[in-house]
């Protein structure tokens, strides 16, 4: 496999790479040949099933036989947070943290699971952090699919609730498990108009929404996933390298931005 590549730039500014992580970091490396190929994936999925339906975005209705794990846990965590899109807290709030993950990135599964909870708590409930989810859809298809239906929860503010959700329902890479049950199902309970959010998730502009994402995060050098970058809200945002997938690999430099 190869070695993990330091991303060289975010948002359009250019910063110098960081230290190399330690080989213990259980980060998901990517290659860049595949997510270029996973940008036409992600341009496409969504695009041909309006084509192929004839732009009727009707969909079957979630299967209520669908066991979910964790939907309470998410609603409270994030139940009464600001959301807007994509980002999650405050827009006011002085630090930003960015994260670049995919759905079915087993690791940024982890993150959620382990670090996600304990930065809300106590930075973006208190209004000190907001945090901006950057989706890369370059595992396969089930990855663009997953970053459309967030986006497309994105639209009644629940971006942060589905994609949560779907990381404690995570199941093996490209084995089909991100479908129109489950997800369906993940929509209904956390409250998301389900024919609305069939028919945006199958819309083009989710599509474009999808393919925006993973070039952007192409464009930022990224190449592994999850990956980290932090500043001062509408500064510079600089990369966070991490040893482990908890939250205290990111207090130190959160702390120190803070006390700024």
């Amino acid at each position: 496999m190869a070695k993990r590549k330091a991303p060289s730039h975010v948002l359009g500014t250019r910063t110098a790479p960081p230290p190399r992580p330690r080989r213990r970091v259980p980060t998901r490396t990517l290659y860049l040949g595949a997510l270029g190929a996973a940008l036409a994936i992600a341009a496409t999925l969504v695009i041909a099933s309006v084509a192929m339906r004839g732009g009727n975005a009707s969909s079957p209705a979630p299967a209520q036989t669908t066991a979910l794990t964790g939907v309470a846990a998410t609603k409270a965590l994030l139940d009464g947070l600001p959301q807007r899109g994509n980002v999650l807290g405050s827009p006011n709030a002085p630090v930003t943290l960015v994260e670049y993950a995919d759905p079915q990135c087993p690791y940024c599964g982890e993150w959620a699971r382990a670090a996600l909870p304990e930065l809300v708590r106590d930075y973006v409930r208190t209004g000190r952090l907001r945090i901006e989810y950057h989706g890369m859809a370059f595992v396969g298809p089930d990855s663009s699919k997953g970053l459309a239906a967030a986006f497309a929860a994105g639209n009644e503010g629940k971006f942060w609730h589905l994609i949560d959700v779907l990381y404690a329902n995570q199941g093996a890479e490209n084995t089909g498990w991100i479908d129109d049950a489950l997800l369906g199902a993940i929509a209904d309970r956390v409250d998301v108009d389900v024919p609305r959010f069939q028919a945006a998730r199958e819309s083009s502009a989710v599509a474009r929404a999808v393919n925006d994402s993973t070039a952007r995060a192409r464009a930022d050098g990224i190449a592994s996933t999850p990956t980290f970058y932090a500043g001062h809200t509408g500064g510079t945002l600089r990369p966070v390298p991490i040893t482990s997938l908890d939250a205290g690999a990111l207090r130190p430099t959160l702390d120190r931005l803070l006390a700024a």
